[in-house]
Protein backbone atom coordinates (compact mmCIF):
# COMPACT_ATOMS: atom_id res chain seq x y z
CA UNK A 1 0.00 0.00 0.00
CA UNK A 2 2.91 2.15 0.88
CA UNK A 3 4.62 1.25 -1.90
CA UNK A 4 1.67 2.14 -4.90
CA UNK A 5 1.39 5.68 -2.84
CA UNK A 6 5.06 6.49 -3.19
CA UNK A 7 4.90 5.31 -6.71
CA UNK A 8 1.79 7.90 -7.40
CA UNK A 9 3.42 10.75 -5.74
CA UNK A 10 6.74 10.63 -8.07
CA UNK A 11 4.23 10.15 -11.07
CA UNK A 12 1.90 13.06 -10.01
CA UNK A 13 5.80 15.14 -9.82
CA UNK A 14 6.97 14.22 -12.66
CA UNK A 15 4.04 15.38 -14.47
CA UNK A 16 3.57 18.55 -12.56
CA UNK A 17 7.09 19.58 -13.08
CA UNK A 18 6.78 18.56 -17.30
CA UNK A 19 3.02 20.58 -17.35
CA UNK A 20 4.87 23.51 -16.00
CA UNK A 21 8.36 23.54 -18.17
CA UNK A 22 6.23 24.28 -21.56
CA UNK A 23 5.76 28.21 -21.78
CA UNK A 24 3.94 28.44 -25.13
CA UNK A 25 1.72 31.30 -24.41
CA UNK A 26 1.68 35.05 -25.99
CA UNK A 27 -0.19 37.84 -25.75
CA UNK A 28 -2.88 39.04 -28.63
CA UNK A 29 -0.92 42.53 -29.77
CA UNK A 30 -2.91 45.30 -31.44
CA UNK A 31 -1.40 45.88 -35.22
CA UNK A 32 -0.81 49.03 -36.47
CA UNK A 33 0.90 48.48 -40.21
CA UNK A 34 2.53 51.74 -41.51
CA UNK A 35 4.95 52.15 -44.29
CA UNK A 36 8.37 53.81 -44.46
CA UNK A 37 9.19 56.30 -47.74
CA UNK A 38 11.00 53.49 -49.27
CA UNK A 39 7.98 51.59 -49.20
CA UNK A 40 9.11 49.34 -46.39
CA UNK A 41 6.09 47.65 -44.02
CA UNK A 42 6.28 48.13 -40.43
CA UNK A 43 3.83 46.59 -37.47
CA UNK A 44 3.67 48.39 -34.33
CA UNK A 45 1.95 45.92 -32.32
CA UNK A 46 0.89 47.82 -29.14
CA UNK A 47 -0.56 45.60 -25.84
CA UNK A 48 -3.80 46.04 -25.17
CA UNK A 49 -2.99 47.19 -21.74
CA UNK A 50 -1.24 49.89 -23.34
CA UNK A 51 1.82 49.76 -21.55
CA UNK A 52 4.56 48.93 -24.39
CA UNK A 53 4.55 48.25 -28.03
CA UNK A 54 6.76 46.03 -30.13
CA UNK A 55 7.87 47.37 -33.56
CA UNK A 56 9.06 45.24 -36.01
CA UNK A 57 11.23 46.75 -39.27
CA UNK A 58 13.00 44.60 -41.73
CA UNK A 59 13.85 41.68 -39.52
CA UNK A 60 14.71 43.70 -36.13
CA UNK A 61 12.44 43.92 -33.41
CA UNK A 62 12.26 46.60 -31.04
CA UNK A 63 10.30 47.47 -27.79
CA UNK A 64 9.00 51.07 -27.50
CA UNK A 65 7.78 52.00 -23.37
CA UNK A 66 7.71 54.72 -21.24
CA UNK A 67 10.01 53.76 -17.76
CA UNK A 68 7.91 53.12 -15.15
CA UNK A 69 4.72 54.06 -17.39
CA UNK A 70 5.09 57.73 -16.82
CA UNK A 71 4.30 59.90 -19.60
CA UNK A 72 7.45 61.83 -19.98
CA UNK A 73 10.08 62.84 -22.69
CA UNK A 74 12.64 61.44 -20.28
CA UNK A 75 11.09 58.39 -19.72
CA UNK A 76 11.42 57.30 -23.46
CA UNK A 77 13.02 53.85 -23.85
CA UNK A 78 13.75 51.87 -27.04
CA UNK A 79 15.14 48.46 -26.57
CA UNK A 80 16.24 45.67 -29.40
CA UNK A 81 14.34 42.72 -28.80
CA UNK A 82 16.69 40.35 -30.65
CA UNK A 83 19.75 41.21 -28.06
CA UNK A 84 17.85 43.12 -25.54
CA UNK A 85 20.07 45.97 -25.34
CA UNK A 86 18.46 49.40 -24.81
CA UNK A 87 19.22 51.15 -27.96
CA UNK A 88 17.71 54.78 -26.86
CA UNK A 89 16.44 56.79 -24.24
CA UNK A 90 14.58 59.89 -23.61
CA UNK A 91 16.44 63.16 -22.43
CA UNK A 92 14.95 66.61 -21.24
CA UNK A 93 11.54 67.95 -21.72
CA UNK A 94 9.27 69.85 -24.30
CA UNK A 95 8.64 72.55 -22.09
CA UNK A 96 12.23 73.63 -21.35
CA UNK A 97 12.82 72.63 -24.74
CA UNK A 98 15.77 70.47 -24.44
CA UNK A 99 13.80 67.13 -25.20
CA UNK A 100 15.94 64.40 -27.20
CA UNK A 101 15.99 61.00 -27.78
CA UNK A 102 19.73 59.68 -27.39
CA UNK A 103 20.44 56.55 -29.45
CA UNK A 104 23.33 54.30 -27.99
CA UNK A 105 25.87 54.89 -30.87
CA UNK A 106 25.98 58.43 -29.56
CA UNK A 107 23.33 60.14 -32.11
CA UNK A 108 20.73 62.40 -31.03
CA UNK A 109 17.70 63.49 -32.29
CA UNK A 110 16.70 66.58 -30.47
CA UNK A 111 12.89 67.35 -30.76
CA UNK A 112 10.29 70.62 -30.31
CA UNK A 113 7.01 70.60 -30.39
CA UNK A 114 4.71 72.79 -32.13
CA UNK A 115 1.62 73.52 -31.16
CA UNK A 116 -1.93 74.18 -33.43
CA UNK A 117 -5.68 74.98 -33.05
CA UNK A 118 -5.99 70.72 -34.19
CA UNK A 119 -3.23 68.73 -33.23
CA UNK A 120 0.51 69.64 -33.09
CA UNK A 121 3.92 68.03 -34.52
CA UNK A 122 6.75 66.91 -33.39
CA UNK A 123 9.83 68.30 -35.03
CA UNK A 124 13.05 66.73 -35.25
CA UNK A 125 16.14 67.89 -37.07
CA UNK A 126 15.30 67.04 -40.17
CA UNK A 127 11.64 68.98 -40.20
CA UNK A 128 8.42 66.87 -39.17
CA UNK A 129 8.95 63.58 -37.46
CA UNK A 130 5.17 63.62 -36.36
CA UNK A 131 2.25 65.04 -37.15
CA UNK A 132 -1.46 65.42 -35.68
CA UNK A 133 -3.82 67.12 -37.77
CA UNK A 134 -7.72 67.67 -37.25
CA UNK A 135 -7.02 64.89 -34.36
CA UNK A 136 -5.83 62.45 -36.49
CA UNK A 137 -2.08 61.13 -37.67
CA UNK A 138 -0.86 62.46 -40.67
CA UNK A 139 1.87 60.61 -42.78
CA UNK A 140 5.49 62.40 -42.70
CA UNK A 141 8.39 61.55 -44.48
CA UNK A 142 11.15 60.01 -42.47
CA UNK A 143 14.99 60.40 -43.51
CA UNK A 144 16.67 57.52 -41.34
CA UNK A 145 16.50 54.27 -39.07
CA UNK A 146 16.45 56.54 -36.08
CA UNK A 147 13.86 59.03 -37.04
CA UNK A 148 12.23 56.49 -38.19
CA UNK A 149 12.06 54.58 -34.82
CA UNK A 150 11.41 57.59 -33.00
CA UNK A 151 8.54 58.58 -35.35
CA UNK A 152 6.92 54.94 -34.56
CA UNK A 153 7.73 56.03 -30.67
CA UNK A 154 5.35 58.88 -31.19
CA UNK A 155 2.60 57.26 -33.00
CA UNK A 156 2.33 54.75 -29.66
CA UNK A 157 2.26 57.63 -27.75
CA UNK A 158 -0.76 58.68 -29.49
CA UNK A 159 -2.37 55.26 -29.13
CA UNK A 160 -1.77 55.68 -25.26
CA UNK A 161 -3.27 59.06 -25.21
CA UNK A 162 -6.36 58.79 -26.94
CA UNK A 163 -6.85 55.10 -26.10
CA UNK A 164 -8.56 53.06 -22.77
CA UNK A 165 -7.35 49.53 -22.23
CA UNK A 166 -10.24 46.99 -23.13
CA UNK A 167 -12.38 46.22 -20.32
CA UNK A 168 -11.14 42.70 -20.28
CA UNK A 169 -7.68 43.87 -19.57
CA UNK A 170 -6.52 43.89 -15.73
CA UNK A 171 -4.17 46.37 -14.95
CA UNK A 172 -2.46 45.59 -11.48
CA UNK A 173 -0.65 48.22 -9.61
CA UNK A 174 1.52 47.37 -6.64
CA UNK A 175 2.39 50.38 -4.05
CA UNK A 176 4.98 50.54 -1.39
CA UNK A 177 3.84 51.81 1.86
CA UNK A 178 6.58 52.82 2.83
CA UNK A 179 5.20 54.54 6.52
CA UNK A 180 6.27 51.76 9.00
Amino acid sequence: MKLSAVFFLIICNTLAVVAQSQSGWSQKLNEVKFESQTGDESVLGIDPGLRYSNHQHLGSNFRLFYNRNTLKTKNIRIVNQNSSQEIARGKGDFFWGNARIEFAEGETVKLSRKKNQNGYAIIGPYGELFKIENQAISPVKTYGEKDFLSQAFFVFDWMKKTQKPQQDVLLVYNTFNSSW
